[in-house]
Order: C-alpha cells, then structure tokens, then sequence
C-alpha cells in the first residue's frame, strides 16, 4: 500500500476514533441539533415516546432519542447504576424511581438540578414531590408524574348504617360489627402486608399518622419511638382483628380482590385503583367512596405515601448535552406537557394546577377528590441507603406483624440496623 494510502486510512481511524470519543463524552449532534438520550421503563414507554416525538417535531434545537427498558424497577435501578457509576455519556436523561434519588445523589452521579429551579418554579409543585427530589438541602430532579394512596371505602354500607365516614382508625374500628354482614361485607379492612415494598409503604403511613417519623431532621433514624411503637400496635391490631387471615401474605393484586368482591368496608389502595373499582365486573362499581387515610392517637393530620417517577440528568455529560437536557426538562414538567400527559396516562400529575384544570376534571374526576389526598403525601425515608433501609423495614415489621417477635423488639432491631447503615 502506498504512503499516501496509508496517510489517508490513518487519518480517516483517527477521525472515527475520536468522534467516537466525542460521542461518548456527550457531543452528539445531528443534523445541526444536539442529540440527547431518555432513558425510562415500558410502564409509560407508549406515552412518552408520543410526547418525545411531538417535542422533536416541535423545535429545531434538540432531538430526544428514547432508551426503553422492561418495566421492572430494579432492572431499570441496575442498569442506571451500571451507567453512571462507569461515568458512561451514552444516556442523558433517566427517569427514575423517587426512593433511589437520594442514593444516586450521594454516589456524586447526578447533575444538582437547584440552579435551573426557581422559587416560583418550585412552588407550582405538590411538596410532596419537591421533598422526594431533595438530599442534603439540594434539588437533584424533576419531579415528572407521581402517585400515592387513598383510603377506598363502601359509600353504599355506610349509608346502609348510617354512618358518617370516621377520621380515626378507632373511629373505623368502631364501625366493624355494625357493617359486617351488609352488602356482602366480611372485614373491616384490606391492604397489603406482606413482605416486600407494599409493607414498606402501608407501615410509614401508620407511623406518620401517629405522629412518628423513621428519620429526624438530621437523617438518624428515630425508630423505637414510643409513637412508632403504638403506631405499629395499631397495624397488628388490624392485621390480627379487622382484616383476612392473609393479610400478611397481601400485595397489591390479592388485597384489591377482597375489596372489589364487596368483602371488606375499605381498602388502602393506590390511586390508580379508582378505575379498576368502578370497572364493569367490579361488585362495587359506584359505590366506592374516597378519603385520608385515618390518624391515630397521637397523630394531627393525615399523610399518604407518595410513590411515582422523577427526572434526573447524568453529571458526566458535556455542558452543550447538560443545556440541552435541561430545557428538555422544563418541557416535560411544564403545565402543558404534563396536562398531556395526563390525560393520555391517567398518571397523576405533580403540578397543582393540572389538578384544577377543567378538561383534566372532566375526563379524570376522580382528581377532584384526590388533590386533597396527594397534597399532604410523604416521600418515604429520603436516604442514600434506601434499599437497604427498605429491607430491613421488610423483615422486621413483617416478623412483628405474623407474631414471630414482639414488636417492641422489631423495632428496636430495626432501629440498630438502620444506625449501622449511616
């Protein structure tokens, strides 16, 4: 091969490797646009891709290519964490789950999102939400769409009792004899105990509802609180007394059947559910009522658990990527965009306003009731170390509540556990 030959193929891999190099640091360009990645489950993969595709259609400065995973958290979690612990470019954009925030910001992975979010920007979302996407004083996502739980009640047996719908768990448990037996009701209560995530979410809400906390202020653990203890009676109360024999063996799919055979007066469910009560084949299609979530005794107000997505962006990206993500940021989280989305979802929104907005109402109803439901939701325990908070809630509160040790001592262990992880 002649000199001249070789110069211009050397040249020529010399080019390809560093616009390879380039285009893994995040300098991607395409057709005089900056190329940016969005990387999100198949749960809401159909209706974000006709989002994303509406916003390429609709500016010529950025184009959004779309990463799509299974819709399974931990694989999403997994092949997040693969990315941006290697300091990979190759995605932008992730949507991630709300509980892992804190600890991929204190792995140094995500891009600080407070100097691209004002006060009045800020104060257009849920609290709830604002709080979820905060660690350590600072903002490190975008909330995007969110969710939590209502208490799903017999609108028709108490009605039938005459009874106004109780605030209090001793209120409910009052009403247990009265309704059983009228419109097929055999239990007082349905939700979900058994030991996974939906554990998790059921047993904070008995903590915050009788005035407990599992992290203070400073983020240490407050767990074998004398509120936590009572609150956690008043779980096993309810698993032992006022709920089916398999509570403790319930996620999601088995405690709704209960409730939408007629069988129990209420069900702690997520929002989502309204539209799966009040389907056709549903026993209690009508009927269904909404309300908070009952306090406890030494509880004040009412908190739901708050679950749903957030956006966060890659630290390792250029800046021209970084500029680019975020202005794709403010377009997916803005009033319009997530009305959108809303309605093409059902996914609840975490803008205030979209919850007021008449086509919303209109299509969504149930979002009339709900706002004053989500409005005072609880992130759970923002920690770096959630997933192995989460476990160790798992275990401990599930042997508490199936009797296995008392739960004076499940709170303790879980109180110790929760120390060594700081």
């Amino acid at each position: 091969m002649k000199n001249g030959k070789k110069k211009v193929l050397l040249c020529a891999l010399i080019f390809v490797v560093i616009a390879g190099a380039m285009y893994a640091r995040g300098g991607r360009e395409a057709g005089g646009r900056t190329t940016i990645r969005f990387s999100f489950d198949m749960g809401v993969g159909p209706v974000t891709q006709q989002i994303v595709d509406q916003f390429n259609r609709s500016q010529n400065e950025i184009f959004v290519e779309t990463v799509i995973l299974p819709q399974d958290a931990n694989i999403v979690r997994n092949n997040f964490v693969n990315i941006l612990a290697s300091g990979d470019t190759s995605v932008d954009v992730m949507a991630l789950d709300v509980v892992f925030i804190a600890e991929f910001a204190a792995a140094g992975w995500l891009q600080d999102l407070g100097p691209y979010f004002d006060r009045a920007r800020i104060d257009e979302f849920l609290p709830g939400t604002i709080a979820g996407a905060t660690f350590q004083d600072r903002l490190w996502a975008f909330p995007w769409f969110t969710n939590s739980s209502v208490l799903f009640y017999r609108k028709d047996v108490l009605a039938e009792i005459g009874a106004d719908v109780p605030t209090t768990y001793a209120g409910w448990k009052a009403l247990a004899d009265r309704a059983r037996g009228v419109g097929g009701v055999q239990y007082l209560a349905s939700f979900q105990a058994a030991q996974s995530e939906a554990l998790v979410t059921n047993w904070v809400e008995f903590i915050w509802n009788n005035g407990g906390e599992i992290l203070n202020a400073a983020g240490e653990p407050v767990i074998n609180s004398p509120n936590n203890i009572a609150a956690t009676y008043i779980m096993l109360d309810m698993v032992r007394n006022f709920a089916p024999a398999g509570v403790t063996t319930y996620r999601e799919p088995e405690s709704e059947v209960i409730f939408l055979e007629g069988r129990s007066l209420f069900i702690r469910a997520w929002s989502g559910f309204w539209a799966r009560a009040n389907r056709e084949g549903s026993r209690v299609a009508g009927n269904v009522g909404t309300t908070v979530l009952p306090i406890g005794p030494n509880g004040t107000s009412s908190h739901s658990c708050l679950g749903g997505l957030s956006l966060v962006v890659n630290r390792h990206i250029s800046p021209t990527q970084r500029a680019a993500a975020i202005k794709f940021l403010h377009h997916m989280t803005a009033f319009e965009t997530l009305k959108e989305f809303t309605l093409i979802s059902g996914q609840p929104p975490v803008l205030r306003a979209v919850y007021r907005d008449p086509d919303v109402i209109r299509q969504i109803p149930f979002y009339a009731y709900f706002y004053n439901i989500i409005a005072d939701a609880r992130p759970r325990p923002v920690s770096p170390q959630y997933a192995r908070l989460s476990d160790a809630i798992q275990r401990n509160i599930h042997q508490a509540l199936t009797g296995t040790i008392s739960v004076e001592s499940a709170l303790n262990n879980l109180q110790n556990e929760a120390l060594a992880l700081r």
